[in-house]
This record gives C-alpha cells, sequence and structure tokens, in this order.
C-alpha cells in the first residue's frame, strides 16, 4: 500500500466507525496499522505527516515552529539579515509551495521525460510553480526586495520538508514490512 494512502486513514472522515468487526468491514488496514506505520518518527516529521495526509490542521503551528527553529539558526550561521515577519512569511510560501500538486510536464520528476533537461514550467522542483509575484505577496513584501537570501531560505525550508516526507515513507515502509 502506498504510503500516503495508508496515513490518509488516519483522517477523521476516513475511520470507518461502522464496521461490524466479523469481517465485513471494507478497509483491511484500519487507523490503528496507519497510527503504528508512524512511530519512531521525529516530532518534526510526524507532525508534517499528521498536517500534510492525515488533513490535521492543527499541526501546522507545530510544524512552522519546527521550521522556524531551523531556519533561524540557518539564517545565523549563513549571517542573513531577515526580519522576523518576513521568515514567517517565508515559511508559510513554502509550505503552500511544497504543497503544490506536481508539474504536469516531468509528472514530478523535475527533469524533461525526452531530453533529460531541467523541467522549464516548474524550474526543477517537480511541483507547479508559484510566481515570483505571488510568493512575494504572500510573504509580505515587495516583489523587487525580494533577494538571493530570501530564495536561499525559501530552498532550506523545501529540503527540509522534502526530508521530512522522506523519512516519513521510509519508516511507513519500514512498517509495513516493504523494506528490512
Amino acid at each position: 500500500m502506498h504510503p500516503i494512502r495508508l496515513i490518509s486513514k488516519l483522517a477523521p472522515k476516513a475511520i470507518n466507525y461502522h464496521s461490524a468487526g466479523r469481517g465485513s468491514a471494507i478497509d483491511v488496514i484500519d487507523w490503528r496499522t496507519a497510527a503504528h506505520a508512524l512511530s519512531g518518527l521525529s516530532q518534526e516529521a510526524s507532525d508534517w505527516a499528521w498536517y500534510r495526509f492525515a488533513g490535521q490542521d492543527d499541526k501546522l503551528p507545530r510544524v512552522v515552529r519546527a521550521l522556524t527553529m531551523y531556519v533561524t539558526l540557518f539564517i545565523k550561521i549563513r549571517h542573513f539579515k531577515i526580519k522576523p515577519e518576513t521568515l514567517t512569511g517565508i515559511i508559510n510560501v513554502s509550505i503552500l509551495e511544497f504543497t503544490q500538486p506536481l508539474c504536469r510536464t516531468c509528472s514530478g520528476e523535475g527533469s524533461e521525460p525526452i531530453t533529460k533537461t531541467v523541467c522549464k514550467p516548474c524550474c526543477g522542483t517537480g511541483r507547479q510553480g508559484i510566481s515570483r509575484r505571488q510568493r512575494c505577496s504572500v510573504i509580505g513584501i515587495d516583489h523587487k526586495n525580494y533577494t538571493k537570501n530570501h530564495d536561499e531560505v525559501s530552498k532550506e525550508i523545501l529540503r527540509l520538508l522534502s526530508a521530512w516526507e522522506r523519512d516519513i515513507f521510509m519508516n511507513v515502509r519500514k512498517k509495513m514490512g516493504e523494506i528490512s
């Protein structure tokens, strides 16, 4: 079973309350199995899985707080000068960008299927792109003030989210016995 489909069993509307318990249930795998598949993850990755795949919107503040801590350290190491309210906007736009649907041209690969060059519509991200003006409106700054430093921070956040999803998928596959 695909990890996303398994974790989505944790959504409140996905729980089968009407099953009789004698083999008449539609779902062979229930929410307990899905919850077990998330055990062993870091708290940040677990919160991201609950928010992204199980529809638990109350986990978003915890995800934002974790990203803020990681990215604040990244900013201090790189000696960037970014205001706290701008940082919050960058985190919000990065989450929005990461949850965009896959690019139709490359199907999420990030490269053109035939030529194997970087996909132009998504710029190699594998997701449908957000324009610079849209990005700046979510951040709350003018598009002329968007710098390379803002882009570096956004890429770091996307890298963190990608690492969390990779950990989630590996953990779910391991718990389900697909890999050893």
